[in-house]
């Protein structure tokens, strides 16, 4: 896959303080059972005048943002290190799973700060606007691994549809009661696209 230039000094520093921010906030929504907490009040918690959030967070729904940033390039981190001869749907599922914070599962904690964000219209069209970011990236991946499509749109719906089946499948596994394990959910959601896929496009030859 194609590599990003390294972020400068005043970026990584820039980054790390949206993300102090963003956990911040996660914690108080989390605390408060819902999403009502104040700029003036996150910022307060931070440290920060409320000036000094909106120059960072134009909206306050922004914020968390960079939490879904952040494990976006975790996933495609752990997609570039995962070996070559893997298997695809494996390398999917452990690739989204290692981002998450109780082993195969999310925490308590996690769970709860999914569900605010599913739960709540402005919250969520965040999460869709990051999970859009990743689909280039993830189509490029797909590209590697399983072979170009015939046409523009072949080559790039793969990639969408794997993570907006991502975000589907986090959806339901935090409204339902059910207990199913959230790896077996992937793993199936991923199974069904790439199988779709893989009737479209000729095989690729095996590495080595």
């Amino acid at each position: 896959m194609g590599k990003s230039s390294r972020p400068t000094l005043t970026e990584r520093r820039a980054e790390e303080l949206h993300m102090t921010i963003a956990r911040k906030a996660a914690e108080i929504f989390v605390a408060d059972g819902d999403t009502s907490a104040t700029v003036e009040r996150i910022a307060d918690e931070v440290g920060m005048s409320t000036r000094t959030f909106y120059r960072h967070f134009p909206v306050k729904e922004d914020v968390v943002r960079p939490l879904f940033r952040h494990s976006s390039r975790m996933v495609m981190q752990a997609l570039r290190n995962a070996p070559e001869d893997g298997d695809l749907v494996e390398t999917l599922v452990a690739a989204w799973t290692s981002e998450l914070d109780a082993g195969p599962n999310l925490s308590p904690f996690g769970r709860q700060f999914l569900t605010l964000v599913a739960s709540s219209p402005q919250y969520r069209l965040r999460w869709m606007e990051v999970d859009d970011e990743l689909c280039d990236a993830m189509a490029e991946f797909l590209r590697e691994r399983i072979g170009e499509g015939e046409g523009a749109m072949e080559s790039v719906l793969p990639g969408f549809l794997i993570v907006q089946a991502t975000r589907q499948v986090f959806m339901y596994w935090i409204t339902s009661e059910a207990g199913e394990d959230i790896a077996d959910l992937l793993r199936e959601a991923f199974r069904m696209v790439l199988d779709g896929v893989r009737r479209k496009r000729p095989a690729q030859p095996t590495p080595g």
